[in-house]
């Protein structure tokens, strides 16, 4: 399998929700939050990660490249496992069952949240329901009153 494949296959995820694609990036515009969704290379194979967060346009970014940030994962072994085999171009998966786990998953982890946020109340609300916030840069705990 190549990117440009698994490109195409998330444009057709990722655009009917209002998304914008600029090379290995999908990007929702808000008025106070934008919302933005990464395709990352490994730099050790043939295999990708799938980033997800939020921008908050009344912050500076200084050097970060979205406020809250998450990654496509399994909380369990097996389902990381899985998730890093769909992703890794090089595995033994059939193209329709790649993109159709693919697609479950994307749309459990990330479509399931992103589709919601639109205000800064709705990523407070993602926000407190982390168990960690500890990637989460001080001057956007400050600004909704978190701590660690």
């Amino acid at each position: 399998m190549e990117k440009k494949e698994l490109v195409k296959f998330l444009d057709g995820i990722f655009v009917p929700l209002n998304f914008k694609r600029k090379g290995n990036n999908w990007v929702s515009n808000g008025e106070t939050v934008n919302r933005i969704i990464n395709l990352q290379k490994s730099q050790y194979s043939n295999a990708f990660y799938i980033n997800y967060g939020y921008i908050l346009n009344s912050l500076p970014l200084d050097n970060w490249t979205s406020h809250i940030d998450s990654r496509v994962g399994g909380k369990e072994k097996e389902e990381e496992k899985l998730i890093t085999d769909l992703l890794n171009l090089e595995s033994d998966f059939k193209t329709e069952e790649r993109f159709y786990l693919l697609g479950k998953i994307i749309n459990e982890k990330i479509v399931k949240e992103v589709q919601f946020v639109f205000s800064e109340d709705d990523v407070l609300k993602i926000l407190k329901e982390r168990e960690f916030l500890y990637t989460i840069p001080p001057a956007v705990l400050r600004h909704f009153n978190l701590t660690l």
